[in-house]
């Protein structure tokens, strides 16, 4: 055999091991573990008469509360579950102004507050979503 003959045998080998892997569909041949769940983004509104949500029940992971401040004053939002905090702004939140907080949820029953003058807003999670596995165009 003369040395192209060689050279193109060796890379057609290499390219059809390089195929045989593509294929992988068992997870747990994976190198990495699963992703999460999608991040869900939920809506909140802090008015004098209490702090809103919405949705107000979701499955547990991952979760972006986008947070407006209706009222007068600066206050500083907090996700809480069982008394203690689980997520909270970094700073207080102007009039007017918009703030974020971005937690990974279990089950259970939270609350959003803003200050002891409103009503808290209640957020039920129940069991953990599924893996984004299987989503497309996720970064």
């Amino acid at each position: 055999m003369g040395r192209r003959t060689i050279a193109v045998v060796c890379t057609g080998l290499a390219a059809a091991g390089g195929l045989t892997a593509c294929g992988r569909t068992d997870p747990a041949d994976k190198p990495n573990a699963s992703r999460p769940p999608t991040q869900l983004q939920l809506s909140a509104a802090i008015t004098d008469r209490g702090v809103s949500l919405s949705p107000d029940a979701v499955g547990g992971g991952p979760v972006r509360i986008v947070i407006n401040n209706l009222t007068q004053r600066s206050l500083r939002p907090r996700l809480t579950r069982g008394g203690g905090p689980t997520a909270s702004t970094r700073r207080r939140v102007a009039p007017g102004g918009v703030a974020t907080i971005q937690a990974d949820l279990r089950k259970g029953a939270y609350r959003l507050t803003a200050g002891d003058a409103v009503a808290p807003a209640q957020l039920t999670v129940g069991r953990r979503r599924p893996s984004a596995d299987g989503e497309l165009l996720l970064p």
